[in-house]
């Protein structure tokens, strides 16, 4: 997006060394560490997925200090920032969009983009909350602290990749805990770690937990090796309890609003998905919005961005759904792992060629304002075409143990086979080898990938010799 639309300050958010920068209270991120825990144990089963050097390394955002740099970057640029200001009126109507703020501020505009999250006074005025068709089901606790041990200094378990310098998650039998550390880099200046819980919920009961501190307290005393991190923590703000995280919305996309990302729906912060999807869908959101004003804005309903948030809201609700029902059992766990890996390979490499075409297309364009071409559609939006068959069978597979119409050793089995059968990912990344619980996948994998996909068969070939680095040779 920074290339396409000539916005450089967007390249600072692409990767930690770009970032800390600018805002130097964010952590870095290299990797994506799980530990599986049973209660009384010591854990001796992970997995580690680092970032790999085809892609650079993320951030651990914290995001009061990113998304006020963010508007006050946008505000350099001209935007009005109000802040503070809450809704008293919002009016939609063909001939454009009225907003009344509590104080008396009044706002007349062409179009609204709604990026307030749960809270957004567009889904709010036009009634349009749901949770009908979302699968998961958790409920959550989080905080911030100071003096959370490393794990690393707690457990034997090694992997390519510190767990300190990527974001962990203790995986166990009901749901997962994020240990999210800002301080894990010399570089920032924030001591502060983000630390959750969050519980699959099976008994029907979707208020808040009515005592977090206690809640949590009973979580560390049922696995004693992850207290271990928390002997010398102390929290700075209270916790937060929230009842059942997720919702979507019944139309995302009108003639004049759009419900960008979390406003339009939200699953579970499990597995990280919330920028990836909200990146890919202010993309198109910018792309269509810049053609209508600079032909003279006529209302229209984007049908493609409703589109691509339903099936973006659908595809985590798959991932992560399923992965808090593989949560049971290890064997379980570890399969479905690598049904999310198989989901960020394909997305990755999409974006990767995405990335590739755009930064060809500004390089030919030369120095002018004119808008880039449209492109193919923007990564994420939807389960991949050719995979479909794939993710029917791993849900069907996961459903059926789940209402119990097949055993676990069943279902163990069956996803042996599915793996078996896999020919869309490189045999180089390792990912569908049951046995092998880390995955580091450095240029010489990257090489053996690239040979594998010039012999693949069509559709999968594309999509990997356009997105691994090593094929441009």
């Amino acid at each position: 997006m920074s290339i396409k639309y000539g916005a450089p300050e967007l390249a600072v958010l692409s990767s930690f060394d770009n970032l800390i920068g600018s805002v130097g209270t964010c952590g870095m991120k290299d990797n994506f560490g799980f530990i599986y825990h049973e209660p009384g144990g010591i854990a001796d089963r992970a997995h580690q997925f680092p970032l790999s050097e085809i892609v650079e390394t993320e951030s651990h955002l914290f995001r009061a200090d990113v998304d006020q740099w963010l508007a006050l970057r946008a505000r350099d640029n001209g935007s009005v920032l109000l802040e503070g200001v809450g809704t008293r009126r919002l009016d939609i109507t063909e001939q454009g969009v009225f907003f009344e703020g509590d104080e008396g501020t009044q706002i007349t505009a062409e179009y609204v983009v709604d990026a307030g999250g749960r809270g957004s006074p567009v889904a709010a005025t036009l009634g349009l909350r749901t949770t009908d068709g979302l699968q998961t089901m958790s409920k959550s606790i989080f905080t911030h602290m100071t003096g959370v041990t490393p794990f690393d200094d707690i457990t034997a378990l090694e992997a390519p990749r510190q767990w300190h310098t990527g974001t962990l998650h203790h995986v166990f039998d009901g749901g997962w805990m994020w240990v999210i550390p800002f301080d894990n880099n010399k570089k920032s200046s924030n001591p502060l770690c983000s630390v959750g819980i969050t519980w699959r919920i099976d008994d029907g009961d979707e208020k808040p937990k009515p005592n977090p501190e206690q809640a949590f307290a009973d979580f560390l005393a049922t696995y004693p090796e992850i207290g271990k991190q928390f002997e010398h923590a102390e929290n700075t703000r209270e916790w937060v309890s929230a009842g059942r995280l997720q919702y979507t919305a019944t139309q995302t996309v009108g003639d004049r609003w759009c419900l960008t990302s979390n406003a339009a729906g939200f699953i579970d912060p499990l597995f990280s998905r919330g920028m990836q999807n909200t990146a890919a869908v202010v993309d198109r959101l910018a792309e269509r919005l810049i053609e209508q004003f600079r032909g003279g804005f006529t209302p229209k309903t984007f049908d493609d961005i409703e589109q691509m948030q339903s099936s973006l809201i659908k595809e985590n609700d798959f991932i992560v759904g399923n992965a808090f029902r593989s949560f049971t059992d290890y064997r379980l766990w570890n399969a479905w792992f690598r049904v999310w890996q198989v989901n960020q390979v394909t997305g990755t490499m999409r974006t990767e060629r995405r990335l590739r075409q755009i930064t060809e297309l500004a390089a030919a364009q030369g120095n002018t304002s004119a808008p880039l071409p449209r492109i193919d559609v923007a990564p994420g939006a939807g389960l991949d075409g050719f995979i479909d068959a794939f993710y029917q069978k791993s849900d069907q597979i996961m459903d059926s143990y789940w209402r119990k119409k097949i055993s676990l050793e069943s279902a163990v089995s069956e996803f042996d086979t599915l793996f078996a059968h896999v020919d869309f990912v490189p045999p180089s990344f390792g990912l569908t080898d049951m046995s092998q619980p880390y995955f580091d996948i450095d240029m010489d994998k990257v090489a053996s990938a690239v040979a594998w996909a010039r012999t693949a068969r069509p559709g999968i070939r594309e999509l990997y010799l356009g997105g691994l680095p090593a094929s441009e040779g």
